[in-house]
């Protein structure tokens, strides 16, 4: 059921309004701007290129390549970056934005301002988790999305999923999973949430089991429903039946795969399926996890089974599983900003303390991520003709990837939103501004 027009004429209007006072470095795409870049990371190849030069005409990218080859145009607005490291836009491929809170609509704002300025320009909202009925918000981040897109709010790019369908749009046979499927496309989501694996436990000798509730014929229904409308679907698949019908039935994005055994990952790597598995948010639920299971737990067994998935060579994109925080709920990354959207490059971090080398790291949160949501067309690296999705920080996050927890330098679809870059001083005793 769709809130009502007076509510969502209301919602439109605090957000667009919201919008104005937000991030007020923004400037519309206008004109041509061209980008010096001292190092340009190259997300394709996971290479640093010196001495770049992109050319940006409105939101998109003209041109890119070395200075000596990139000729700038009279008039071009130039943006000096020579001493700094330049990089596509950041794109987190699982968050939640409204999870149901009656103040959903405001909360969706700070979080996507704080992502948009933490160098997330795109972000994947992965199910409303809205209870639908109780509170206003089981579409706002699909109404929202329209508003980012039409340049009418300031924030990351969401690609929307609505609400997840099995639970909030109930569903419990294939037919009842197309039309729920039929129903989000209507709305305008973008790509379907769907959750075939609830509780979880450990035995004594450390096999994780997983309730499985969605079926084989329906998960086989919504992927060849979602394909037919254009979209594509990710399932919170934690292992056994609801990880294994996931494979089967071809899901695009496994979201987890906490307990993927040897079969899984083989099977997974032979169909060239994608995984997205959230680390923060695992580390975060320890608290309840170790009282109960002690030594086990979803963040200890997920480090386990990540790292055989990434020496198998399974496609693995990033997402953090960030969520709103009000009323002391939500999940926490970051203590000292009480908040989780916003400090998600700490999951970068993590990886690399996992010893994953930055380069595929950064690939996995850039190239990779933007083929599993579909968007490589327009998102993922800087390329000629791809959305000028361009951020920028001190030094060389190959060689220290904490680097990405301060991005200075924002630019979404050619509008300038953070520049707090400062040139380094040439004198031996001034510094740059940090």
């Amino acid at each position: 059921m769709h809130f009502n027009f007076r509510l969502k004429s209301v919602f439109l209007a605090a957000l667009s309004a919201a919008a104005l006072v937000a991030l007020p470095m923004a400037a519309a795409a206008q004109g041509v701007t061209a980008i010096k870049a001292g190092k340009l990371f190259d997300s394709k190849s996971g290479t640093m290129q010196p001495n770049q030069v992109i050319i940006v005409s409105g939101e998109r990218i003209t041109d890119v390549g070395p200075a000596a080859s990139v000729k700038i145009p009279a008039g071009a607005k130039v943006i000096d970056l020579s001493f700094a490291t330049v990089l596509p836009g950041l794109i987190d491929g699982h968050v939640h934005l409204t999870d149901g809170l009656a103040d959903a609509h405001m909360e969706l704002q700070k979080a996507v301002e704080a992502d948009l300025n933490s160098g997330f320009t795109t972000v994947v909202a992965m199910g409303a988790h809205s209870n639908r009925g109780k509170f206003v918000g089981p579409w706002t981040d699909t109404d929202a999305a329209k508003l980012i897109d039409a340049s009418k709010m300031t924030g990351s790019r969401i690609i929307s999923a609505g609400p997840i369908v099995g639970q909030e749009i109930p569903a419990k046979t294939p037919d009842e999973f197309r039309k729920g499927i039929d129903e989000l496309h209507a709305h305008g989501a973008t790509h379907v949430k769907i959750v075939p694996n609830t509780t979880y436990s450990w035995d004594k000798a450390g096999k994780m089991s997983n309730t499985t509730v969605v079926t084989l014929d329906e998960l086989k229904a919504a992927v060849d429903e979602a394909h037919k409308n254009g979209m594509w679907v990710a399932t919170h698949s934690y292992g056994e039946g609801g990880l294994k019908f996931a494979i089967e039935a071809g899901v695009d994005d496994i979201q987890h795969a906490v307990a993927a055994d040897d079969t899984d990952i083989k099977n997974i790597v032979a169909k060239k399926l994608a995984v997205t598995s959230t680390i923060l948010d695992l580390r975060q639920d320890e608290f309840k996890d170790l009282p109960v299971f002690a030594p086990y737990s979803l963040f200890r067994t997920m480090h386990d089974t990540w790292l055989k998935m990434y020496k198998a060579g399974v496609i693995l994109g990033f997402g953090s599983g960030a969520t709103p925080v009000t009323n002391g709920g939500g999940r926490i990354f970051n203590e000292t900003c009480n908040c989780s959207h916003g400090v998600q490059a700490e999951h970068l971090v993590v990886l690399n303390h996992w010893g994953v080398p930055p380069a595929y790291i950064l690939k996995m949160a850039t190239s990779v991520n933007a083929a599993i949501i579909k968007r490589d067309k327009d998102l993922g690296s800087i390329e000629k003709g791809k959305l000028a999705d361009i951020i920028a920080v001190d030094n060389d996050p190959l060689q220290d990837i904490t680097e990405m927890q301060t991005v200075r330098f924002v630019t979404q679809g050619g509008r300038v939103f953070k520049n707090t870059l400062v040139a380094k001083a040439p004198a031996a005793n001034q510094t740059a501004e940090r």
